[in-house]
């Protein structure tokens, strides 16, 4: 029989909860039953006795639904366990083609959880599994350009200059003084592109902006986790340069003749519905805005070509949990928005998502 996997259960309002429960239990039924066949949403369907359904769900997160009691008399709970980096660590470091594997995931780790005790409790900061795996593929990177040279300096520049971009001034000094303790002897220089940050900086004076060293350094940082990350938020209050980095970006893209389109949605102007799309009573299917964006830039439609090799969604306004909740399937591993049509749009290798917001609060 087939298995099916709910991830993220309780983003389901309750009302479609509760229905859920009563079409699930007739399943139960029918097998605690050893039926052939019984009627499921007005249907006769023939059961096969080893169906299984798992759920899997993240409980107190805000905009998540409490599950009904009937609901979770269905299911048998399991409990799940923080994992273990350092062994994540050391066997993601070997498949990335690190000697060292072992003593580099014990500083890699300890730099992890030390920048966790000692640095300022952050919203942005995150120092979990999915930060350790991205930062990985970062080093793995470096490690490549570098094949034959020592590998501590390459996975310190990777742990360096990757994280940089977000830490705040004040944590600045306690990053690189751990660094250092970490890594200790010369400090490696960081890759720089010299040309590219000349680039940046003619363009900037183009636009009619001071070329400030602090903001050249923000745009190239902002272009180096594009190409690692394919979402990225831009932080800070209004009128600190958070659409001027970018709006740079763009053009210094252009200057070297990297095409790049963009399109730009400020989420709190418009509802939740307005935004993905919804399902009307009589089952008519009408478009959101990001539905349409992502689309046209996922199946180059509407102006949008495969010789553009940037596409670029900004979302430009404060973030809230109704509609952050349906992008995380976008911003994790799977790459996919998923629409209530039960449409699913790819977010193809030159797409990538910016939020610029003013701080993590929600």
């Amino acid at each position: 029989g087939l298995w099916g996997c709910f991830d993220e259960f309780n983003r389901i309002s309750i009302e479609v909860l509760s229905v859920v429960s009563t079409q699930y239990k007739s399943v139960l039924d029918a097998i605690r039953g050893r039926v052939k066949t019984f009627l499921f949403m007005d249907e006769d369907i023939r059961l096969v006795r080893t169906v299984g359904v798992f759920i899997t769900m993240n409980p107190g997160y805000a905009g998540r639904t409490e599950l009904p009691e009937n609901l979770k008399a269905l299911f048998r709970s399991v409990a799940m366990v923080v994992p273990d980096l350092r062994f994540i660590c050391e066997n993601m470091l070997m498949s990335e083609g690190f000697i060292l594997a072992r003593p580099l995931a014990f500083k890699f780790v300890t730099l992890y959880s030390l920048c966790k005790e000692l640095l300022s409790k952050q919203m942005h900061y995150d120092w979990g599994l999915r930060a350790v795996k991205s930062l990985l593929l970062q080093a793995g990177a470096l490690k490549r350009k570098e094949p034959s040279s020592d590998e501590n300096p390459v996975l310190c520049r990777a742990l360096r200059d990757f994280n940089m971009p977000k830490i705040t001034t004040l944590d600045m000094p306690i990053f690189l003084r751990l660094i250092e303790d970490l890594f200790p002897g010369p400090q490696p220089e960081p890759f720089k592109d010299p040309g590219f940050e000349r680039m940046c900086m003619e363009v900037v004076k183009a636009r009619g902006l001071q070329a400030d060293t602090g903001f050249i350094s923000k745009v190239v940082a902002l272009v180096e986790i594009l190409n690692v990350r394919h979402s990225c938020f831009i932080i800070g209050p209004t009128g600190c340069g958070k659409t001027e980095t970018w709006k740079s970006l763009v053009e210094a893209l252009h200057t070297i003749k990297e095409e790049c389109m963009w399109e730009q949605v400020n989420p709190k102007a418009i509802t939740s519905d307005e935004l993905y799309g919804t399902m009307s009573k009589s089952k008519e299917w009408k478009d959101g805005a990001i539905a349409v964006i992502m689309r046209n830039m996922s199946k180059e439609l509407n102006g949008y070509k495969a010789s553009h090799k940037h596409k670029w969604v900004v979302l430009d306004g404060d973030i809230d949990a109704t509609w952050i909740e349906s992008m995380n399937t976008v911003m994790d591993d799977n790459k996919v928005l998923t629409l209530v049509s039960n449409e699913r749009i790819p977010f193809t290798s030159s797409m990538r998502m910016l939020l610029e917001i003013q701080d993590m609060k929600h």
